[in-house]
């Protein structure tokens, strides 16, 4: 049972991509771009070669050949002219290998001179599908490949064989066949480049993310460091004058006013945000980051945080994971009342689990879906942020939950991370 699971598994690994997405890659801009310029310098080699030819055919008194060569180029010609008018390798790969198609069958049909054994666009049509499926793709290519099966078949398997001249009966039996197994080896293999290039596409599209990502968040920390910095440089400052009121009252026995005194004083530091709550870099600045803002909102964050510097975890799925969380509690205390505004962090990791908590007070009820996940209160709903919580504790072996509980809204997740 086991090997059967992992069979599958690896099947379903191989081919994970279906066919409307394999045909969206290939409208992309950018892969259009791509495969235009390298089909462009594909035609003007086969414009090229069919120039070359025409010579020998010439030479030869092969005015046959002459008239197929002449006929390629043209139609090589409009190809072009095509491509740059529509700017459409899909649709150029497809019309090119249709009309192709068309112009060898009057070339088989017509040919008078049986001496030549098979006929060399015979080998040609057989690596049709490998470049069909390198130009426009699994699917687009395959459409256009089976222009040659058609044609093969047309050829080999009905009574226009008694126009061909005598190929031999292995060609003639196997032809077809074979053209089918080549175009099934070709979308194979073209379906795992253009799997590789998606892959290359979706892993460099994240990483861009996550560095701009990235430089945003250090782009709040150092307004935060110089913020931190100005706050002290000005205490600094100042120290002296605050000792000598606070030395003054306790002189003249006024231990009321120093304590009063003591605690605007406190209230005054709450102005340095904490910029160290646990040893794991990215949890400490993104704490940090939402913390400033919810000083700016006017209310201190609980925050309890122990997290180690490394464990087993991608940083990518640790951010979005933080991310997601402490920005969905804090934008929503933004909506609240300055005096109902609040907020609990707890995170930790005790070796194997990574524990996620938040709770935040709201000033509504909050809707449930029936995958567990909140209806989204934000005008233009998505519930991305919940969903990808929810998918990376998944990820690692885990669950997230989200609940309302005496109008506070609760999340929490928890990780296996070993």
């Amino acid at each position: 049972m086991e090997s059967k699971s992992f069979s599958f598994d690896s099947l379903r690994h191989r081919f994970r991509y279906n066919l409307k997405q394999l045909m969206d890659f290939e409208t992309d801009p950018s892969v259009v771009r791509q495969k235009s310029r390298i089909s462009m310098i594909l035609i003007l080699g086969f414009i090229v070669y069919a120039l070359i030819t025409i010579y020998p055919s010439i030479k030869n008194g092969y005015y046959h050949g002459v008239v197929t060569n002449i006929s390629i180029v043209v139609l090589f010609l409009f190809t072009i002219l095509h491509l740059k008018m529509f700017k459409s390798h899909t649709a150029t790969t497809i019309m090119t290998t249709y009309v192709l198609s068309v112009i060898l069958f009057f070339h088989f049909i017509m040919e008078v001179d049986w001496s030549m054994g098979m006929d060399a666009f015979w080998l040609f049509i057989l690596i049709t599908p490998f470049i069909t499926d390198y130009l426009a793709g699994a699917i687009y290519g395959s459409i256009a490949a089976y222009a040659g099966l058609v044609l093969s078949y047309v050829c080999f398997q009905t009574p226009i064989l008694n126009y061909l001249q005598p190929y031999g009966d292995n060609m003639v039996d196997w032809y077809t066949v074979i053209y089918f197994v080549t175009m099934i080896a070709a979308a194979v293999i073209s379906y795992e480049l253009t799997a590789y290039q998606i892959d290359k596409k979706t892993s460099d599209e994240k990483i861009a993310y996550y560095q701009a990502e990235r430089t945003g968040r250090l782009k709040k920390l150092l307004s935060i460091y110089e913020s931190n910095e100005q706050t002290i440089r000005k205490y600094k400052h100042d120290i002296r004058h605050f000792n000598r009121v606070l030395a003054g009252f306790i002189q003249n026995k006024e231990y009321d006013k120093a304590a009063s005194y003591l605690q605007e004083f406190d209230s005054m530091l709450e102005g340095v945000t904490a910029v160290s709550f646990c040893e794991n870099i990215i949890v400490n600045e993104l704490l940090t980051i939402y913390a400033s803002q919810c000083q700016k909102l006017g209310f201190k964050p609980r925050i309890k945080a122990n997290v180690p510097e490394r464990f087993a975890i991608e940083e990518t799925d640790l951010t979005s994971l933080v991310a997601n969380a402490l920005e969905n509690a804090v934008e929503a205390q933004s909506q609240l009342d300055q005096d109902k505004r609040a907020l609990q962090v707890e995170i930790s990791f005790d070796g194997r689990k990574l524990k996620l908590m938040t709770k935040n007070p709201t000033g509504r009820e909050i809707s449930f879906k029936e995958n567990g996940l909140p209806v989204s209160t934000r005008p233009v709903q998505s519930g991305i942020g919940t969903a990808q919580i929810k998918a990376i504790a998944e990820k690692y072996g885990g669950v997230a939950s989200f609940s309302q509980e005496d109008g506070m809204f609760v999340v929490k997740a928890v990780l296996t991370c070993i």
